[in-house]
């Protein structure tokens, strides 16, 4: 249980830090990429804004040595190019960058008509298809100039985006790394807040083995001693004295059954207890519990149907199997009413690609809700307390049914309607095989 707890825990603080992590490296991601992109998109803007402003006046190439000195300016910015394309779609004036992609890049931006401030990426391969990441944005001239329609620049953001890249990666390294070393250290200290957690509940279940063990010698002789009351003393004895001598040994019978449940639970859970597994036929044990049970249901006019093949071997712990189904047939019966009807089926039932042994108690009894059907596994926990009480119920019953369960590595299931009644469904493996392999 505590272990669950610990790795639990341990996940739960991972799952969170990695979430952290995430939404760091995320918004690392998107602030970095902010800042080295609108650098580029300002200069990108800034080579279009020149060039407009170079040909506001003029549709002609201008003279030799004023492109020159525009040229002694783009080389100062090498990654920066720019191309003025007329409406017939030719180039009338350009610096590039990168020659080996002029037909390229011409393609892409062939019928783009960009909208103000509007900026594209593209992705181009030169030598040996090495990527080149190119910013494109353009600018539409005005009817005024018709013999011009549309002005392109682009600079390449290849190192820009290899950079952000790079750092993005080290985050990843780096948050992994980060990861692995708060998993361990929630690990840690999980297991250090949960010390004092177990070592007070090692001590109350020492004491409440302890307790029920001193307990069980005097219930007995306490419920002997009014036996032998009873025995000795009910000639004398008025109809009331027996009423509360019958009553005492009704209470003690209780606090018996009570002192056992507790002492099989805090053996369970100190492992203490353990399950001897054997050999046997569990259609054997089905028919001498029938026959027990089939006198005090007759008692409430209930009626016990029993539904069992011709023989089940089984490798199990003979003692356990033969509580679990004494728990459920006295759980089913005590809320089951007059005139109601109990069934046991035992047999076999496929599940995915294996097979396990079905063990179903099904009654016609008061049902459980809906919101209560989760918790009725829990100690001391009960659907009606008050009918419970009267019927002598505990509510260590069930708990103990599903340790059982477990302890044989099958699964327990409950199927209940208010009105209706409860099915409660026990798979167990199946082959002597199987069990012994699962049990080494």
């Amino acid at each position: 249980m505590f272990t669950k707890i610990r790795n639990r825990l341990t996940l739960l603080f991972s799952i969170c830090m990695m979430l952290f992590l995430l939404l760091f490296i995320i918004s690392s991601y998107f602030l970095l990429s902010l800042g080295v992109y609108q650098d580029s998109k300002t200069m990108v803007q800034n080579v279009i804004a020149h060039e407009w402003e170079d040909h506001r006046d003029d549709i002609k190439r201008p003279p030799r040595h004023e492109q020159a000195e525009k040229e002694t300016e783009h080389n100062q910015h090498d990654e920066a190019f720019y191309y003025i394309v007329d409406r017939n779609g030719q180039v009338i004036d350009e610096h590039e960058s990168f020659p080996e992609l002029h037909a390229a890049i011409l393609e892409r931006v062939k019928g783009w008509k960009p909208r103000p401030g509007e900026t594209r990426t593209e992705i181009f391969y030169v030598q040996n298809h090495k990527p080149v990441r190119l910013m494109l944005a353009g600018q539409m001239f005005d009817g005024k100039k018709p013999n011009l329609q549309v002005i392109y620049a682009g600079i390449d953001i290849t190192q820009q985006h290899d950079a952000l890249e790079r750092i993005i990666v080290t985050q990843v390294a780096a948050a992994v790394v980060f990861l692995a070393l708060s998993s361990l250290l929630a690990y840690y200290m999980a297991n250090r807040a949960m010390r004092p957690i177990m070592r007070s509940f090692a001590r109350q279940r020492e004491f409440v083995a302890d307790a029920s063990h001193e307990l069980r010698t005097p219930l007995s002789v306490l419920h002997s001693s009014i036996e032998v009351v009873e025995s000795e003393e009910d000639a004398r004895m008025s109809e009331f004295s027996r009423q509360i001598l019958h009553d005492a040994k009704d209470e003690v019978r209780m606090m018996t059954s009570l002192v056992g449940d507790l002492l099989t639970l805090a053996r369970a859970d100190s492992g203490v207890l353990e399950v001897n597994r054997q050999s046997f036929d569990l259609v054997d044990m089905s028919n001498q519990l029938a026959r027990t049970f089939q006198p005090v249901l007759a008692r409430r006019n209930q009626t016990f149907t029993l539904h069992v093949p011709e023989t089940l071997p089984v490798y199990a712990d003979a003692e356990r199997i033969k509580q679990l189904l004494y728990i459920l047939l006295e759980n089913a019966g005590k809320y089951t009413p007059n005139g109601g009807r109990i069934t046991l089926e035992v047999g076999m039932e496929r599940k995915g690609k294996e097979e396990h042994i079905r063990l179903a108690v099904q009654d016609t009894g008061i049902g459980i809700p809906p919101e209560q059907q989760a918790r009725i596994f829990d100690r001391f926990y009960r659907v009606d307390k008050g009918r419970s009480r009267q019927m002598g119920g505990t509510g260590l019953g069930l708990a103990i049914a599903e340790w059982i369960v477990q302890a044989h590595g099958g699964t327990i299931h409950l199927q209940s309607t208010v009105g209706v009644g409860s099915t409660f469904t026990v798979l167990l493996p199946t082959t002597i095989d199987k069990a012994k392999r699962n049990e080494s």
